[in-house]
């Protein structure tokens, strides 16, 4: 693959600034807590789901487990599916550390993303803060994406004769009633492509991870055929099928360019 020669080059700019330093931090005594020290477990959730009602459980914990301990929290939304099931509090019993408040999103829009944020009272979480560790997570962060339903439509075969240096058949998928397709795990097994044909064949690729570098990390995609950030790829042939891919591939290091692939949709 010719995107070997481009890492190469990538390799050699980052090992000119590459420094190496010693771990010598020196162990000590386990610290026993005092304090309750609430915090919420998770900084974010995400999750993907097709339906449209959700309940998402958010855990809070405390060190210190003696005595019954009630919390309260705010939310902060524009998104108006969701419900707090736990209305702002929830409650420890003694001998607990762990509590869950429930959060219910109902009647999702397909292809929307919702986020929901959860923020630990402000006098709550200052009068159970331990003094010497702090280590609270103060809010945490729900992120409910409503996915489509997906239909396969068949084979589609995909040409890119410059920046994979491969041709193959590839699943293509439609989310049902709209006009998005997706390409499984077009270059990488777990990365799906998602583009949209417009009403007047134009083809339209957001910015989407399309595989993971050993080295690099993750190896993103855009369409780029007019360079505008607007996502637009190319133009969609309705009577041989074929859509052009114009693609700009990058990493956070820098970009690869830009490289024209050939998709024939079943």
């Amino acid at each position: 693959m010719k995107i070997n020669k481009f890492f190469l080059g990538l390799a050699a700019i980052v090992m000119a600034g590459f420094t190496t330093s010693c771990d010598t931090d020196v162990e000590g005594p386990t610290y026993t807590p005092l304090a309750s020290n609430v915090t919420f477990e998770s900084e974010t959730q995400e999750l993907t789901t097709a339906e449209e009602n959700i309940t998402v459980p958010v855990r809070i914990v405390r060190a210190t487990t003696k005595g019954n301990l009630t919390v309260n929290y705010t939310t902060e939304t524009q998104d108006a599916v969701f419900t707090d099931e736990n209305n702002g509090q929830v409650t420890f019993a003694d001998g607990q550390g762990l509590a869950v408040i429930n959060i219910k999103a109902s009647n999702m829009a397909k292809g929307v993303d919702y986020t929901l944020k959860l923020n630990l009272d402000e006098k709550t979480y200052k009068a159970l803060a331990d003094t010497i560790v702090d280590n609270q997570l103060l809010t945490s962060t729900i992120i409910v994406h409503s996915d489509y339903n997906w239909v396969a439509l068949g084979k589609g075969f995909y040409s890119s004769p410059e920046w994979w240096e491969e041709e193959f058949y590839v699943d293509v998928m439609q989310a049902e009633g709209t006009n998005i397709y997706r390409l499984k795990s077009l270059f990488a097994s777990g990365y799906d492509i998602d583009f949209t044909i417009t009403s007047d064949n134009k083809v339209f690729v957001d910015q989407q991870a399309s595989w993971k570098h050993s080295s690099y990390g993750t190896v993103y995609l855009w369409g780029y055929a007019n360079e505008d950030g607007s996502g637009y790829a190319g133009p969609y042939d309705p009577t041989t099928k074929k859509a052009t891919l114009t693609l700009v591939h990058f990493v956070e290091a820098g970009s690869f360019g830009s490289y024209t692939d050939v998709l024939t949709m079943p």
